[in-house]
Formats: C-alpha cells, sequence, structure tokens
C-alpha cells in the first residue's frame, strides 16, 4: 500500500488503512512512515471526492481542463487580450463540471450509506471549485484522489502561478481546453460567408475527436487506478490477515507468560 491507497475504501477504515501502512514502513522508512501517521482522515465529503477520482476520472478531468480554461481567461481578460464574454462561458463551463463531480459525489455518499446534508453538499462544491482553480499541488491532489480536508474558494489563485501541471496530468487535459473566442477570431481568418458551413463542420469534427481522446486518456487512467485498488484492497487484506495472526499469537504469549507467573507463585 501507499499513500494514495489511504484514500481507497470505506471511509471508516481509513484508521486501520492509514495504521498498516505505518507498521508497513516503519522497518524500512521511519521518516516515511512517521509523515504517513500525521496525514488526515478526510471528512465525508472531500472522501467521496476522493473515491470519483478512482471510479468517474473523466468527471474530474473534465474539472480540471475547465479550471485550467478560466484561470486562463481570468488572466487574459487582465491582460486585455480577451473579452468578458470569453470568461463568462469559461466560468459557466467551470460551474458545470463543478455540479457534475459534486452530484457524483453525492451519488458515493448515498451509495456508502452516508448523508450528505445540504452543508456537505456546499462544501463539496466549495472543494471542487477551490481545488480546479488553486495551485498545482491542490490540482495535483483532486487527480490523484488525495484531498483530505475541504477547501475554500479563494478567486483563481492559480493565475500567473509558474508551476505546470505534471506531464501525464497535462496530456489527458489537452484535448478537453478550449480556447476563447477572443483568441480564435484574432489568429484565424476570417472564412468565406460560402464556407462557413463547412469549416463549422470540420470544427464540429475535430472537437468530436478531441472529446473522444480524452475519453480514452480518461478511461487509461481510470483502468490504471481501478487496478491499483484491486492491488492495495488485497494488500489490505493479507496485511489485516496478518495482524490478526500476529495478535492471536501475542494472546497466545501473554497467556503462557501468566500461566508461567501463577506457577512460579504456587511453587514458593
Amino acid at each position: 500500500m501507499d499513500a494514495a491507497g489511504l484514500y481507497r475504501g470505506p471511509l471508516e477504515d481509513f484508521v486501520a488503512r492509514r495504521s498498516a501502512l505505518v507498521r508497513e514502513l516503519r522497518s524500512t522508512d521511519r521518516e516515511a512512515a512517521d509523515a504517513v501517521g500525521k496525514l488526515r482522515k478526510p471528512p465525508a465529503g472531500v472522501w467521496a471526492i476522493d473515491q470519483v477520482v478512482a471510479e468517474t476520472p473523466a468527471h474530474i478531468a473534465e474539472l480540471l481542463a475547465a479550471g485550467a480554461d478560466a484561470r486562463e481567461a481570468q488572466g487574459n481578460v487582465a491582460a486585455g487580450t480577451a473579452s468578458r464574454e470569453d470568461l463568462r462561458i469559461a466560468t459557466g463551463r467551470l460551474r458545470d463540471a463543478v455540479e457534475a463531480a459534486a452530484r457524483a459525489a453525492v451519488d458515493v455518499l448515498a451509495g456508502a450509506g452516508h448523508t450528505a446534508t445540504e452543508d456537505t453538499t456546499r462544501r463539496i462544491r466549495s472543494t471542487l471549485q477551490a481545488a480546479a482553480t488553486g495551485g498545482a499541488a491542490d490540482r495535483q491532489a483532486l487527480w490523484i484522489g488525495t484531498l483530505d480536508r475541504d477547501l475554500d474558494v479563494a478567486g483563481f489563485g492559480g493565475v500567473g502561478e509558474p508551476e505546470d501541471d505534471p506531464s501525464d496530468l497535462a496530456a489527458v487535459l489537452a484535448p478537453l481546453r478550449r480556447r476563447s473566442e477572443s483568441t480564435t477570431r484574432q489568429s484565424a481568418p476570417a472564412p468565406a460567408a460560402a464556407g462557413s458551413k463547412g469549416l463549422e463542420r470540420r470544427q464540429a469534427e475535430r472537437d468530436q475527436a478531441k472529446l473522444h481522446t480524452a475519453a480514452e486518456r480518461a478511461r487509461e487512467a481510470a483502468d490504471a487506478k481501478r487496478h491499483q485498488a484491486d492491488r492495495l484492497s488485497d494488500e489490505a487484506r493479507t496485511a489485516a490477515d496478518e495482524a490478526t495472526i500476529a495478535e492471536h499469537a501475542a494472546d497466545a504469549a501473554e497467556e503462557a507468560a501468566r500461566a508461567a507467573r501463577a506457577a512460579i507463585r504456587r511453587s514458593r
């Protein structure tokens, strides 16, 4: 099991998974074991977001792409290279992506027997938007499913930041990114009226191909994470079995020690 594996599986078993990982690391990397021991159990809503990452990564990929486009649009408006309409479109897409991912998280909560209160749902939305539009660390935690706390939206904090997304995440998001209308108008020549329908059709075909590529990459990421989750689940079950055997051995040793002490007392 690794640190990411802590955030997979039932919420009520998080502490047990963390303890198992600490024991696993203690003999080989005490510093890492200490760091894992300090990892926080996420609130229910954040735990649900982490499960969405594993179960339906396409929701998170769309959200991160929308967040990147919204940050870019905000920066372009500030620089005078995009219009307010571009920003309105980008933030509308971000809002839709947040809602889709939030609904998936609420479904996870319901499926696990947790109540999604109005406040919990609100905090899920806030955390999703804050992670998607925040710094690189929050974006990466959202993508790999290791968020451990609620986040608050503080505007487009990522505008102008020098940190890029990791190459594997950037590759998934690239076909989902959308150029602003202003940028398209500035860089592309105006089509002839007679050929505009053909250009629109070709653009629609290109957009469809991009979405198909993004879906394939998201599915590949989902399959990889599912394989990892299955492996971690097997390892967790093995560790639990070994812990049970060790506990039984400890109980037997303690019982033998008590019997020995009693025998010594009787012999005096």
